[in-house]
């Protein structure tokens, strides 16, 4: 074995250590990685729903020029409902649904109570828009569209604190525009930096889309969310996209949330680092999707180091085995042979054995 000295020297022992720490570090990105795109709520409905492989969370961001509006989400709505049905993706137990949607728009308004009044920023939202979004509450409850009368309202912190002092203030009733809403629950916002750098840093508050509509203050409807069947790849994403095709394509941005944080995914951003991101369609993305897009700017060179991390113990061991080859004193007759004495050893040890026993049996 005087070869396996020569190829393990010291130096090699150095690069073997350093291989092994490479290694470590690479499963540390990595954690780093799941641990980051975790914590983005907003792009975690397919787990929080079910089998993250079998549905698929497509987001579309519109443009103004889309027009994109309320009878356009239920023509969506109507044409997907046929492409489950048509593909026996249906659920047919009663209540159970296959598939579930939001949508949102953007606005500035005034909301007041008694003397007290405040600028802030509004989402006005349709479907189930909390469940795609699960901002945390921290008072009250969340409304969707099975409430009929449109006029609830939730509040973030600085809001209810601007006009109430306080975060208990779930049943008061607040003006904007001339219309008397209803408080129904109270939310905090996450302020990290990240949330502060997509634009989550206003006082914001949140109304059905048909009131902010009936201000006056949504032209469109800039984002449409949609849970559904994902039983191939990109199923989801083409459905979406079939649906839309009387929509001019530059007037809205697919995006699959469900595997944009994925190694391959941000591996192929590599060559487009940088630029990637740019769109020339005129959408502006909401702040939950700016921060989708500042994750994978931070996971992106993320995933390259680990990747180089992992390949250089690969590359290492290979040079190792190469070398090995090359200093052989063993050819492969001397391992057939080997392998044929140890198998003729364990042949003759159990003939003795069998032997042993019958000589035993007879006395």
């Amino acid at each position: 074995m005087e070869y396996l000295k020569t190829v393990f020297t010291k130096v090699y022992i150095r690069l073997l250590i350093a291989a092994g720490i490479c290694v470590v570090v690479g499963f540390i990105l990595v954690a780093i990685g799941v641990h980051s795109s975790a914590s983005l709520k907003d792009q975690q409905i397919a787990s929080r729903w079910g089998d993250k492989k079998d549905f698929a969370e497509v987001s579309v961001f519109f443009s103004e020029l889309s027009g994109f509006k309320k009878e356009n989400v239920t023509e969506l709505k109507y044409k997907i409902d046929e492409k489950l049905r048509q593909d026996s993706l249906t659920k047919e137990e009663e209540g159970v649904r296959s598939w579930v949607y939001a949508y949102s728009a953007n606005g500035k308004a005034k909301i007041a109570f008694k003397k007290n009044s405040a600028e802030v920023k509004v989402i006005g939202v349709g479907g189930d828009f909390f469940l795609f979004h699960p901002i945390r509450l921290v008072n009250g409850s969340y409304f969707d569209d099975s409430y009929l009368m449109k006029d609830l309202v939730v509040l973030d912190e600085e809001t209810a604190a601007n006009l109430f002092g306080s975060s208990d203030c779930v049943g008061m009733v607040v003006e904007i525009g001339g219309v008397m809403h209803v408080v129904s629950g109270v939310i905090k916002k996450d302020e990290s930096r990240l949330d502060k750098l997509a634009g989550n840093n206003e006082p914001t508050i949140f109304m059905s889309y048909e009131a902010l509509e009936a201000n006056g203050v949504a032209s469109y409807i800039n984002t449409y969310e949609a849970l559904m069947p994902n039983p191939i790849t990109s199923y989801a994403m083409t459905s979406i996209g079939e649906a839309l095709k009387n929509i001019d394509e530059k007037r809205f941005e697919l995006v699959e949330n469900t595997s944009r944080f994925k190694w391959t995914k941000l591996l192929m951003r590599v060559p487009k680092y940088g630029t990637w991101a740019m769109n020339t369609k005129g959408v502006v993305y909401p702040y939950w999707e700016n921060m989708a897009r500042g994750m994978e700017d931070y996971l992106t060179p993320v995933a390259l180091l680990a990747t180089i991390l992992f390949a250089y113990p690969i590359v290492l061991v290979l040079i190792i085995l190469i070398r090995l080859w090359k200093k052989r004193t063993i050819h492969r007759g001397d391992v057939k042979n080997f392998f044929e004495d140890r198998i003729e050893d364990y042949r003759d040890k159990k003939r003795k054995k069998e032997g042993d026993l019958e000589i035993y049996e007879i006395n």
